[in-house]
């Protein structure tokens, strides 16, 4: 797609257009180091809690262009950079570093190297724009503080997404501390590049993970009569799942169920002790969930009943809704309006039914997400997001990066006329 405007002009906020200008023209020329950097990451993936290679690279750059790193207890990045505004004063732009417990399958130089993670959900490429964002801005600290904005801004480099901790751990450790707004991009297969996916109010689903464990007593399969098998258990839970779930709510509201695993034994001629199902509960509504998991209860004391069986139930992961401000939203709209020109802005109808631990901070601040356009050529060929072959392109890098650079900028110079409650 053709851009309208290849700079991040900010004049309708009172920021010097030149400056604007000149920070659009950087992050638009490093497209070639953009695609080394998030080559790299791809290559080195590495999953929750566990991101200490990609920790360590960005802290590294980011003290080399002169950004101050915040204390952290784990993993993951925060660099603050101070333009003249109040330290108590900041407008936030945040990416996920983790990457997905999936193999790599695709055949490129930059496939993943270690067995069994990929950035199969673009994390490398959120992590690669914002920090090229952050240096660009950086390179123009002198500027920036000339215009005696309201606000300084903050990276948030948050890890742990994928178990949707990240977010929490990354709160409880202070990093919103004056922040009043903030900004995220997430990479988007079926929107192509150059268009950027806008909404305000709810962008993704309520999301749970579940692991059911449904116990019986082992022994030889040759004599089932003599043991509690929790195959036929499992298989009927599944099915109950899958047929009765959908249909303890409303079915005008959006509900997705997901097994995605099951495991029972390893030898052919036993019977298993155990057998366990893990998946995801999806739903647009918080009351919807909660009856969906009124109904996994009832399915599975049905099957135990059947089977004598016992069974235990517990939910590891949980994100809200990511529910975005509408101010928040706004910032990043006036940038995509000079970057990818009103053509090529798209106005998301609903929801997803993904999850996203970005709504965590959007319960403490004004916040917005945008999908942002990373795919091309025919729909049919595309790959979703954590499919094995997911794939980004890479001319959407410096699209991203100017969006993050022209939101940061506008919500810092917008805090002038706010406040605390409603600074845009």
């Amino acid at each position: 797609m053709t851009m309208t405007n290849q700079t991040t002009d900010c004049s309708s906020s009172g920021f010097p257009e030149e400056v604007c200008r000149k920070i659009g023209t950087n992050l638009g020329t490093a497209q070639e180091d953009m695609v080394a950097f998030r080559r790299d990451l791809h290559a080195h993936p590495e999953p929750a809690g566990q991101e200490h290679r990609t920790t360590a690279c960005l802290a590294e750059r980011l003290q080399k262009h002169g950004l101050e790193l915040r204390p952290l207890p784990g993993t993951g990045v925060v660099a603050d950079l101070h333009v003249g505004a109040p330290d108590d004063a900041w407008m936030a732009v945040r990416a996920d570093i983790d990457c997905v417990p999936i193999d790599d399958e695709k055949n490129v130089p930059w496939r993943s190297t270690i067995e069994g993670h990929c950035h199969a959900c673009g994390h490398d490429a959120h992590t690669t724009m914002a920090l090229f964002a952050a240096e660009s801005l950086a390179a123009h600290r002198s500027d920036l503080e000339s215009a005696n904005l309201a606000a300084n801004v903050r990276f948030v480099f948050q890890p742990a997404e994928e178990t949707a901790t990240g977010a929490r751990d990354m709160i409880e450790a202070g990093v919103l501390d004056g922040v009043s707004g903030m900004v995220a991009l997430h990479c988007d297969p079926f929107l192509d590049v150059g268009q950027v996916g806008l909404r305000t109010g709810p962008i993704t689903s309520h999301m749970s993970t579940f692991r059911i464990t449904l116990t019986g007593a082992g022994g030889h399969s040759a004599r089932p009569h003599e043991v509690i098998d929790p195959v036929p258990a499992a298989i009927n839970a599944v099915s109950m799942l899958y047929q009765l779930a959908p249909r303890s709510m409303d079915s005008r509201y959006p509900m997705c169920l997901s097994v995605t695993s099951i495991h029972a034994g390893n030898a052919f001629n036993a019977i298993p002790d155990e057998a366990v199902i893990c998946g995801t509960l999806r739903a647009g509504r918080l009351e919807d969930e909660q009856k969906v998991r009124q109904a996994i209860d009832r399915c599975l004391r049905a099957a135990c009943e059947a089977t004598g069986c016992t069974v235990s139930i517990e939910y590891p992961y949980r994100s809200p809704a990511t529910n975005n401000d509408h101010g928040a939203n706004q910032l990043i709209e006036h940038a995509a309006q000079n970057v990818v020109g009103n053509e090529g802005i798209i106005q998301i109808d609903l929801p997803s039914l993904g999850g996203e631990d970005f709504a965590y901070f959007q319960q403490h601040v004004p916040a917005s997400m945008a999908r942002l356009g990373t795919g091309s050529g025919p729909e049919a060929d595309r790959q979703p997001l954590h499919s094995p072959r997911f794939d980004i392109n890479e001319t959407a890098l410096p699209i991203g990066a100017r969006l993050l650079a022209g939101a940061a900028i506008r919500g810092m110079a917008s805090m002038r006329n706010g406040s605390a409650d409603k600074p845009f």
